[in-house]
């Protein structure tokens, strides 16, 4: 049977990589007597730690297991003094490499001007018996251990990036296929059987309401969540009338999965078996795109967080779906983070004024803006760095005020700088074209006029 959908949409992250660190057999200390050294970390931090033992990664021992990048280069070779037995040549060889790893390596014209610590390591793996060719062959290990390296913390930064919110993760730009009028049954069938595996997969089931481009899954038989349907459709409809008068089309992709799970437990799991999320770091809703179909393609499914008011489910559901929409619209790529978080949430909040998201989401950002915070680091950041990871909920509503701004003076203008990406354009170059400003002057002159408007 073909494999018709995949629901984790994390990248993989844990994939093995062609590392040369594996070439550095794991040396174990004599049980009877681990070597008791004090580790210097990188951030200052000392540890006593009585080591078991040793790799091209890192090093086990009482105090866990340690990398090797936790540590300077010269206090990883103050210990791997201390751990390698005298005259192990090739230990010391592959200790040097260790070392080398830890400094950035020296142009080729400047070869002579090896640095200090690595021309220690080097010296000292000599004096342990290391020939020329060991210590050749610990340069290129270096090497190899370093770009290894780089590729897991990359790897290992975008799955933490990925928490904020799955519209962190990468996607492929590529347009979406365009459905047959005989395809749309099957779409819509395998993406409802997504959702439902989902829901299996954390422990729920689910009721169906449809609408004709809806499929709305709620653990409840409720006969008022049919107007949920309806005004998700109408929702949906709004903004595909929206998206043509600028010239965006809307890929049909079948109907669109919308989960209402019954209890904040039951969201936990979900966002935990849809994405490996912490829900403590999700807004009102996610959106999610498993590989869906044969040949899959990435497909939305909106799962909303559980509230009592159902005005404030009815905009969770709104953004969520919002999200969908712009993934459907033009290509699949992402705008910048501030307007891929502020231009939802001006369409979740116009379509559910009740759930008063406008003055909940003002007040923070106003505060922020009055104390003089601008909102050019904003614009510059994406979501790895510290505007969104140290302050997700404050970056969320500084990016709601501005696009709110900049939508209340140019509608048209926000849907073609999101939707509206032409090839080698710059993300400044395409603002320029949409709003015809520079985004620095866009910023200043809305933070202006919020320091005196509400």
């Amino acid at each position: 049977m073909t494999n018709r959908c995949k629901l984790f949409v994390a990248p993989a992250v844990l994939a093995i990589y062609a590392s040369a660190e594996a070439d550095i057999q794991r040396r174990t200390l004599p049980s009877d007597s681990p070597s008791t050294v004090v580790i210097a970390l990188a951030d200052g931090q000392e540890m006593r730690c009585a080591v078991r033992s040793w790799d091209g990664d890192g090093l086990d021992g009482s105090c866990g297991a340690i990398r090797w990048e936790r540590l300077k280069s010269a206090a990883a070779l103050s210990l791997l003094k201390a751990i390698v037995a005298p005259l192990d040549a090739r230990g010391a060889a592959d200790g040097a490499a260790i070392v080398l790893s830890l400094e950035e390596p020296v142009a080729a014209a400047k070869s002579s001007a090896t640095p200090l610590v690595s021309k220690a390591a080097l010296d000292w793996a000599k004096r342990n018996g290391a020939d020329a060719a060991l210590l050749e062959a610990a340069r290129k290990e270096a090497d190899a251990i370093r770009a290894s390296r780089s590729q897991r913390l990359m790897a290992e930064a975008a799955e933490r990036v990925m928490r904020l919110t799955p519209e962190a993760a990468a996607f492929s730009g590529a347009p979406l296929p365009t459905l047959k009028p005989d395809e749309v049954a099957g779409v819509t069938a395998a993406s409802v059987e997504a959702a439902r595996a989902l829901l299996a997969k954390a422990g729920g089931s689910a009721t169906l309401h449809e609408s004709d481009h809806i499929a709305l899954l709620a653990e409840s038989d409720d006969s008022a969540l049919v107007q949920d349907a309806a005004a998700l459709e109408r929702f949906l409809r709004d903004w595909r009338v929206h998206l043509d008068e600028v010239g965006v089309t809307i890929s049909e992709q079948g109907r669109i999965p919308v989960v209402y799970p019954s209890d904040g437990d039951r969201w936990r799991q979900l966002v935990l078996a849809a994405f490996g999320g912490d829900v403590s770091k999700q807004g009102e809703s996610v959106t999610i795109y498993p590989l869906i179909g044969d040949p899959p393609v990435a497909r939305p499914i909106v799962i909303v967080k559980p509230e009592g008011d159902p005005s404030r489910r009815r905009y969770g559901a709104c953004l969520g779906l919002a999200r969908a929409i712009l993934h459907l619209a033009g290509t699949t790529d992402r705008a910048p983070a501030w307007a891929n978080e502020g231009l939802v949430r001006v369409m979740a909040e116009r379509a559910a004024p009740a759930a008063a998201m406008d003055a909940a989401l003002r007040k923070p950002a106003l505060a922020a803006l009055r104390s003089g915070l601008g909102f050019g680091p904003l614009l510059a950041a994406g979501y790895g760095d510290p505007v969104w990871t140290n302050d997700t909920e404050l970056a969320r509503a500084m990016s709601y005020v501005f696009v709110r701004w900049l939508a209340d003076n140019s509608p048209d203008a926000v849907l073609r700088f999101v939707e509206g990406r032409r090839l080698n354009e710059s993300t400044e170059q395409r603002f320029q074209r949409c709003f015809s400003m520079p985004s620095g002057e866009a910023a200043a002159r809305a933070a202006r006029w919020f320091q005196t408007n509400d």
